[in-house]
């Protein structure tokens, strides 16, 4: 009984540990983008139906009049547009010198650090602009359901995502 116990115990924490591992992955994967995605009009039919699966989910989280929605996309569009843009440069700069993270010196790893640093530093600056942004054409609490509708869907697209590779 005590050998269950102790098996049950190594098989849960492997399984938290699993989940932390594929969470953070991707997250990694969400805040980079998928390279395809990536690409200026790269992606093809699968982006084009995220982008219209995204843009329905949000629509409805926001409960957008059809006046808020005319003046909500164009400034939508840019951020998003401005967010890509920063991941972009970011994977060019910073990804391709951590592919080889066990090669890498103390002071090309603390650049990589840096680098990194001041990636999520523009995000957060790009953020902070285009709250306001979004402020002046919808009211402060849309615009909060909007960063807590980006982040549900990006949940929900990964749980269809491992629901279409067999669950996993």
């Amino acid at each position: 009984m005590k050998q269950k116990r102790i098996y049950l115990l190594r098989n849960y924490k492997n399984t938290r540990m699993k989940n932390r591992i594929e969470k953070g992955l991707f997250t990694l994967l969400m805040l980079l983008g998928i390279g395809a995605f990536a690409q200026p009009g790269g992606g093809g039919p699968h982006r084009e139906k995220i982008e219209s699966m995204k843009i329905g989910f949000i629509t409805q989280k926001l409960d957008l009049s059809s006046e808020e929605a005319q003046r909500f996309w164009p400034v939508y569009n840019k951020y998003v547009d401005e967010i890509e843009k920063n991941r972009r440069a970011f994977r060019g700069k910073v990804m391709e010198d951590v592919s080889e993270i066990g090669n890498m010196s103390n002071a090309e790893a603390e650049k990589a650090l840096n680098d990194m640093i001041d990636f999520r530093t523009i995000e957060v600056e790009v953020i902070k602009k285009y709250t306001a942004e979004f402020k002046k054409v919808l009211p402060p609490q849309k615009v909060v359901k909007l960063f807590v509708a980006e982040q549900q869907f990006k949940r929900e697209l990964l749980k269809q995502l491992k629901m279409g590779k067999g669950g996993r």
